[in-house]
């Protein structure tokens, strides 16, 4: 299996960008991220891409794509709901739940922040990719995103001091 590199990720929000509203709207109705194996649009985004042989990985990627956007240099997923106000009680949410629930509870929190999150998509889709893989996988794109949040904090306040 090759490694997927960052351009992978973008060539998908690229042709994600490129869809009809029609099509987005039959992405974004998807409850879960496994429901997206029956719907042809999925396919069609996939196709000719290195995500056309990781078809379960894919779909989570997909799930997520109309409510999250690519910043290039975007901050950590967890930065980023810290920002926005997101509880850690709505977090603890995610990360106690098993998969496929967790996954749709995450994006319900990324529903609710407006604007959509800019995220960095090769850090974001990175975590996502492997989540659900395994338990040990997703135990660690949780504790991931757990620190992402709880040092967000920490690492702004450092920098500002540091300038």
């Amino acid at each position: 299996m090759s490694k997927l590199q960052a351009t992978d990720y973008l060539e998908l929000i690229k042709k994600y960008g490129a869809l009809s509203n029609g099509e987005k709207a039959s992405i974004r109705r998807e409850v879960e991220a496994d429901d997206l194996q029956t719907n042809p649009v999925f396919y069609r985004l996939i196709q000719g891409t290195e995500f056309a042989n990781k078809i379960s990985q894919a779909a989570r990627l997909v799930y997520f794509l109309p409510f999250v956007q690519h910043k290039a240099e975007g901050k950590k997923l967890g930065a980023v709901l810290k920002d926005k106000g997101i509880s850690e009680r709505r977090l603890f949410l995610v990360v106690r739940s098993e998969y496929p629930n967790d996954l749709t509870q995450l994006r319900r929190l990324l529903q609710q922040v407006k604007p959509y999150a800019d995220v960095d998509w090769s850090v974001f889709s990175e975590m996502l990719f492997w989540w659900g893989k395994t338990k040990e996988k997703s135990e660690a794109s949780k504790r991931r995103l757990m620190q992402d949040f709880y040092l967000s904090a920490s690492r702004q306040a450092q920098e500002t001091t540091e300038v």
